[in-house]
């Protein structure tokens, strides 16, 4: 039985590394631009018979109002400008965070890796 020697180890590590910094990069992508439709806007808070609203403009400059629930824990001043994400197509799927978030990390995971995997061949000779 013949193990890998120390240079035919790393180059495995360094390809796996290298696949799969890219194969997390390309996921984060293609989140990415699954939520291309949705955008950024300022909303208006606007307290009205007892519930919390949100008013904004949507891409075809028309006027969206949604109930904010869960109201807010400190409500903001009447007339406050809240950052709402919300999807162009469907205004009433709307949030506060934004959706893509998650993709960031994958994105900064995988090119952590794909440069790790490009790194190790070349301390393997240092």
């Amino acid at each position: 039985m013949t193990g890998l020697s120390g240079a035919a180890l790393l180059e495995v590590l360094s390809a796996a590394a290298t696949n799969a910094g890219l194969a997390l990069v390309t996921a984060a992508l293609i989140i990415r631009g699954l939520h291309a439709r949705w955008h950024r806007v300022e909303a208006i808070h606007v307290p009205r018979d007892g519930a919390h609203w949100l008013r904004w403009h949507t891409t075809r400059y028309e006027i969206h109002e949604e109930v904010w629930h869960p109201p807010p824990a400190s409500a903001p001043a009447p007339g406050a400008d809240v950052i709402v994400h919300y999807h162009s197509r469907h205004p009433e799927q709307w949030r506060l965070s934004t959706p893509h978030r998650p993709a960031w990390a994958l994105a900064f995971c995988g090119a952590g890796l794909v440069l790790l995997g490009l790194v190790l061949p070349v301390l393997q000779q240092a």
